[in-house]
């Protein structure tokens, strides 16, 4: 009696580990800007960037199966103002300090201002900013992240296709080195060509995998447990 009892905990425990350690999506709590878009909340706002708007999600724990399915100005954030140095940036609450994996991004998807997104970029990451993060607004905001509190993911810009319209799956970037911040911060260095406005469509992010050592744990105890039932 006492095996079967505990070949039917672990094996609630193995379940339990399958699902509860699985990956998945981190919703974002908010989303600050260099510049509103089109308007502070409602169409082409920057709050499209973390809503879903424009995008099938059949999935929504895995951005890998996420595609555009709008190609409509309203659903892309368009800042207004070309990239330079300090001046073109999003940052992404996401709620609390969160295990991070990997970072998808799908570029601005309007058909006649392609130009306008995201090319090269940096990531950042931190729990407590030094200087607080401007309010999004119409007026274009700078924001140095060198001004104290951050660090930088990447050693060299990471660089984001020209959106490809519907059906585009975006990209995916290792962003593990900011596990357990809060603040995700994104620089946007350069675009495809304009000069006069520079954004992105959506972004998401995903928390690690299942620990491997720990599903292997896990599965050994079970084999032992069924060998001793046996």
């Amino acid at each position: 009696m006492k095996l079967t009892r505990n070949f039917a905990l672990l094996s609630t425990l193995v379940l339990l580990g399958s699902s509860a350690f699985s990956a998945e999506v981190i919703v974002p709590a908010g989303i600050s800007a260099f510049h509103q878009g089109d308007s502070l909340s409602d169409s082409g706002s920057s709050l499209r960037v973390i809503d879903g708007s424009g995008m099938n999600r059949p999935d929504l724990n895995d951005p890998a199966t996420w595609t555009v399915t709008s190609t409509a100005w309203a659903d892309d954030w368009q800042g207004f103002a070309a990239p330079a140095p300090n001046r073109n940036w999003a940052v992404i609450d996401l709620g609390s300090s969160s295990s991070l994996d990997r970072m998808y991004l799908w570029n601005v998807q309007e058909p006649n201002a392609l130009d306008r997104g995201t090319q090269t970029f940096n990531v950042w990451h931190t729990n407590s900013p030094a200087l607080p993060v401007p309010a999004t607004s119409a007026s274009v905001t700078p924001y140095d992240f060198n001004s104290g509190g951050w660090a930088r993911v990447n050693d060299n810009p990471f660089e984001l296709a020209v959106g490809s319209g519907n059906g585009d799956q975006g990209q995916n970037y290792d962003v593990s080195g900011a596990s357990g911040s809060r603040f995700i911060g994104i620089e946007i260095l350069t675009n495809y060509g304009s000069t006069q406005r520079v954004g992105l469509a959506e972004v998401a992010f995903v928390t690690p995998e299942p620990s491997s050592s720990l599903l292997i744990a896990l599965g050994g105890m079970f084999a032992f447990l069924r060998r001793r039932r046996s």
